[in-house]
């Protein structure tokens, strides 16, 4: 069963940044002793020859079925198949898989713009504002959203429209979070129309993508199922991101722009770990030991599971507070929070 370690005292951390550099110094020491920096390249190229299987696997049974269940079966594998090669591409943007930017780049393009629809420059321009700033009230951009109040600061803002989502955010979040892949992939478009000139290779990604989805289904099935196809299988992208990334940190530490914890105290309270069992780890692509790739984001997905449990006891041994429940009891954390902050803008 998955346990929760020392929840209770979040807010006891001592949370001076020297003292978190400190336990980040030392934790690390621990990690790389235990092997946790290393490239993994057999389970990098096991988790990609794996995508590949299943996202064509699903295309060719999207495109050659003779019925629908078939096809919807085949466009589900392929949604599947894409979230776990934006995994890919988020490692390599971290510089988990090589430190050669070039490649790294090439694997993230390939990956998560060509595979999966998703702008590889567009999703590492507000990742890269993520991480340093995680929870960070007005510099996170995974806090600021246009509906949903994930702060009590944020609860105060917005328009009717705003608050009337805002209160009922708690279950409408669940049901609009399955849109993610179709937002996802509209603001990409957005981002490359507003730079033009510097995303040109982007954009001819992105094209080969369209053109793989639209040309021969197109030609096989008609233009029309064709592109029905294609929204389908970017819809199932939704619910499986929708299963993972509002549990990582909704409903954790808030920070204020001008609190200055550090990198080690700010990760540490702001995350939340979630089931550690093998199969988890492959579901989550890793985040399920969100803690340690927020701390560590260059250690490899593969071995996170052997960082968690380092992370876990020195936690353990200095008595600081350590957020690892299961993925239900996630969920409830979450549905509780975005009640509680709904139910402050009712009162505003």
């Amino acid at each position: 069963m998955d346990t929760q370690v020392n929840t209770d005292r979040l807010q006891s951390f001592p949370c001076s940044k020297e003292a978190g550099d400190r336990h980040f110094r030392a934790l690390k020491e621990r990690l790389n002793a235990a092997g946790c920096f290393r490239p993994d390249t057999l389970m990098l190229v096991m988790s990609m020859i794996t995508t590949l299987t299943l996202y064509f696997a699903g295309y060719f049974l999207a495109l050659l079925a003779d019925d629908w269940p078939l096809r919807v079966l085949g466009l589900w594998l392929s949604g599947f198949a894409c979230v776990q090669a934006a995994f890919i591409g988020h490692e390599a943007g971290h510089g988990a898989i090589t430190r050669d930017r070039a490649l790294a780049t090439a694997i993230g393009r390939f990956f998560m713009s060509f595979l999966t629809g998703m702008s590889y420059t567009h999703f590492q321009s507000i990742h890269r504002r993520h991480h340093p700033h995680c929870n960070r009230q007005g510099v996170d951009p995974d806090m600021e959203t246009d509906l949903f109040a994930l702060y009590p600061a944020a609860a105060s803002k917005g328009s009717a429209v705003n608050a009337w989502v805002a209160r009922r955010q708690w279950w409408l979040l669940w049901v609009l979070v399955s849109l993610q892949g179709l937002s996802l992939k509209w603001d990409s478009l957005q981002t490359l129309r507003r730079s033009p000139r510097t995303t040109r290779a982007e954009q001819a990604i992105l094209l080969a993508h369209l053109l793989l989805w639209l040309v021969p289904p197109a030609l096989v099935l008609g233009f029309g199922t064709a592109v029905v196809q294609y929204l389908l299988t970017s819809w199932f992208i939704g619910p499986y991101l929708g299963s993972i990334f509002p549990v990582n940190h909704i409903g954790r530490r808030v920070w204020d722009k001008q609190e200055g914890a550090g990198h080690f105290f700010q990760q540490l309270a702001s995350t939340r770990n979630l089931g550690k069992r093998p199969w988890q780890d492959w579901y989550f692509g890793g985040l399920n030991n969100h803690i340690e790739h927020h701390l560590f984001p260059s250690i490899p997905k593969s071995r996170l599971a052997v960082a968690r449990r380092v992370t876990r006891d020195y936690c353990r041994e200095q008595g600081l507070a350590y957020h690892e429940v299961s993925w239900l009891r996630a969920m409830v954390e979450v549905t509780a929070h975005l009640r509680n902050m709904g139910s402050m803008v009712s009162r505003t």
